[in-house]
Order: C-alpha cells, then structure tokens, then sequence
C-alpha cells in the first residue's frame, strides 16, 4: 500500500566509492545493489555521519536542500514565486552559503528560483547542463548570472565531488539534442552517505531513461529516488523503476497536477514507499546505515 505520511527507518547493504575509472562497488559503480531493511531507530547525531535531504512542497516543481553537517547543496530551486520557501527555511536553519547549486535544467519549476537564490545566498559552484533556454525564468537566471558575477559549469562529462564524506556523482545527458529538449538535459544526480545510496532523477522522460538504464558509470540501484518528471509516466518507467528498486521515492507533484497511477503502481510494487510533496514538505535522514522518511 502506499503510504504518504509515514515515518521509516532502512539500512541497506552496499559499498560505494565515487571515483569515474577507479570505482569498486557500490551506488556509484557498475555492480553492487542497495539492499536496505527496516529499523525501528536511527542514530543522527553530530558525532556520526550524516546527511539531510529536504525535498520542499513548491507545487509542481524541484527544491531539495541537502546537508551534509557543514556544507549545503541545493538540487534546483522550484518557482519563482516559490523561492521564499527556501529562503525562509535557510534563515531558519542560519544556513548562509551554499557550496553547490545544481540546476538539472532550465524548465521555469526548476530554474525560476534561482535568480532569488543567488542574491540572496552565498553560492560556491553552479553546476548546469550544457545548453540554452528561451524561457523567462531562464533569462532571468542569466542575468543574475552576470550580475552577480557568477560562472556557471556546463556539465558535460560525468563529475563527483565529495563533502563531509558524503559523495556526490553528477551524470550528464549524452546527446545533443532530445526529442524532449528540456527535459531530458536533466542532470541526474547520485549521492551516497555511508551506504545509503540516493538517486535525484531531474524531469527525465523516455530517452534520457534509456541512456541511465544502458549506463554502465554507476549502478542503478538506489534506496532513495526523487522520481523523475514529478511522477509521468513514460514507456520505460516501470523497467527504470525496478532498475532502481527504491525502498523510498519522493514524488514532487500537486494537487493540481498528481503523480500518474501507473508510475505508483510500479513504485509500489518495487517495494518503495511513496512520499509526495502535494502533501508537505519530505526530509529524509540518513546516519550513513540507517535513514528515515518525515513529511511534515
């Protein structure tokens, strides 16, 4: 059954090392699978290793703030007009830099905070796809860009950097041109913290499915998905979904615009537990063995 509002605590069995031609086993290679089991706590606390994956209610778009102790990144920043939810949860939190941005693409539910978050917040590296937009929010973004006096990264070969032990792959599109354009420039991001293994899928419909399915720079399984295109459903979701084999997934969609029944029906029969943020805002938890699901 899936369960919207449900607090869970996983282990999962898994070695990972982030390193493109040295990788091993793990998350962030070619062999190994996320293997997690249910516990009844989780340990998370300064002393241990740890990461909090916020994934905020911004309607039908992407913002997740991921925190590694004493370093932040920030997956795509929603709307516009959705830019003060961040905002106001990092005031919050007295979080007063950012050391990445990662913008999966330049759709307007994804890149529409940015301008926002760059003059307000101090940000360390911009990371982007490596193409241009048309769109307004997109124009806004560059001219921020300028203004402020930033440099983004085009991602164009496969990345990964680590922060706080917790390490970070950034898989880019491999074609230069898409039937979706936008969409399937997405980013894809995948992080691992101790040996739970999190997967952040942008909007990546049909042909950028394919390319992560056919990959072979990192495996596939993962406990955590951010579901890709807020829950639409593709003619390869459903093999992409047990590729993963979540035991968690986050699905950023609305009231007005929910998640597609066939996409929950794949997740649930994979064993996942589905979270959707039409509900509230999703945080996870992770000590590095353990983690847990919250929604507010």
């Amino acid at each position: 059954m899936i369960k919207k509002k449900k607090l869970w605590h996983i282990s999962s069995v898994l070695l990972l090392i982030v390193v493109l031609t040295l990788l091993l086993s793990g998350c962030g290679s070619t062999e190994g699978a996320a293997s997690g089991k249910v516990r009844d706590e989780i340990d998370f606390s300064e002393e241990n290793p740890h990461v909090k994956a916020t994934f905020f209610d911004v309607g039908k778009g992407d913002a997740i703030l991921i925190e590694t102790g004493k370093h932040t990144v920030l997956i795509d920043t929603g709307y516009d007009d959705t830019a003060k939810v961040i905002l106001n949860y990092m005031e919050k939190q007295d979080i007063r830099h950012l050391d990445y941005l990662i913008l999966t693409h330049f759709d307007k539910d994804h890149v529409g905070g940015a301008d926002w978050i760059l003059r307000e917040v101090e940000t360390g590296t911009v990371l982007q796809p490596d193409y241009e937009s048309d769109g307004g929010q997109y124009r806004e973004y560059e001219e921020t860009v300028e203004a402020e006096g930033y440099s983004p990264v085009p991602v164009t070969e496969t990345m990964s950097f680590s922060l706080d032990d917790v390490d970070f792959l950034i898989y880019p599109p491999q074609q230069k041109s898409y039937e979706e354009e936008d969409n399937d420039f997405s980013l894809v991001t995948s992080m691992a913290c101790g040996k739970v293994c999190f997967l952040f899928a942008g909007d990546c419909e049909k042909e950028r499915l394919k390319e992560l399915l056919q990959q072979e720079e990192f495996a596939l399984a993962h406990d955590v998905l951010k579901v890709p295109h807020h829950g639409r459903k593709e003619k390869n979701s459903e093999e992409f979904i047990k590729a993963v084999s979540p035991k968690a997934a986050v699905i950023t969609d609305s009231k007005e615009k929910p998640a597609d029944e066939e996409v929950c029906r794949a997740l649930e029969e994979a064993g996942a537990e589905v979270y959707f943020t039409e509900d509230g805002t999703v945080t996870c938890l992770c000590d590095g063995v353990n983690f847990q699901m919250i929604q507010e």
